[in-house]
């Protein structure tokens, strides 16, 4: 897959390809779920359930007292974040919730999450590739897209105890017997920067 950025002098700190498993690559990535199936595909990671109740994501940061990488890996204390991500999902149901990327800070957490056909509610192409950006600043989410530009501002963070922590996949259960899968090419990440797509 060719890496397309939104924004093409951006540095980012951090970034994971499929080249391996992420709990196999540096940083190394918790790995979540249940009855879900995840492997590499020609740099792509896929991941495929069929059935309620399957899920499969995986976390950096302090999520578990199993999770040691969050050590400089994941760390929002300059309360900025810009998260830049390539993927395709779909599911038979439209109801479904196929992937979701999450970012926590301690206090508080943002999230883009994927229907088919929609992002936080918002018409988009999912189920071909698009590279979306999070970007967290001052306590607002702006999620862009290559492909349609701005699809959501100024969206404040939920109260959250959750540990400081990023997350990719599939979050939610679902609640029908639903087939859906969703393809990572990549994602890429820096708190240093809060750097709108376009800017």
């Amino acid at each position: 897959m060719a890496v397309s950025p939104l924004a093409r002098d951006l540095e980012f700190a951090h970034s994971y390809h499929a080249d391996e498993r992420p709990e196999e690559a540096a940083p190394r990535w918790s790995s979540h779920g249940n009855g879900a199936e995840a492997e590499i595909a020609a740099g792509v990671l896929i991941a495929r359930s069929t059935g309620a109740g399957k899920r499969h994501f995986y976390s950096l940061g302090k999520r578990s007292k199993s999770a040691t990488e969050s050590s400089g890996v994941w760390d929002m204390s300059s309360g900025m974040a810009t998260v830049e991500f390539r993927i395709k999902c779909e599911s038979d149901s439209p109801e479904d919730e196929v992937f979701r990327v999450q970012v926590a800070d301690g206090t508080q957490l943002w999230r883009a999450s994927f229907l088919p056909g929609k992002c936080n509610g918002k018409p988009v192409i999912t189920d071909d590739w698009d590279t979306y950006r999070i970007v967290i600043k001052d306590g607002k989410m702006q999620i862009s897209t290559e492909k349609s530009g701005v699809i959501a501002s100024e969206v404040a963070g939920a109260p959250s105890t959750e540990s400081p922590s990023l997350l990719f996949g599939t979050f939610k259960a679902s609640q029908a017997p639903s087939t859906r899968s969703w393809s990572l090419d990549f994602i890429r990440w820096t708190n240093e920067k809060a750097d709108p797509a376009g800017s």
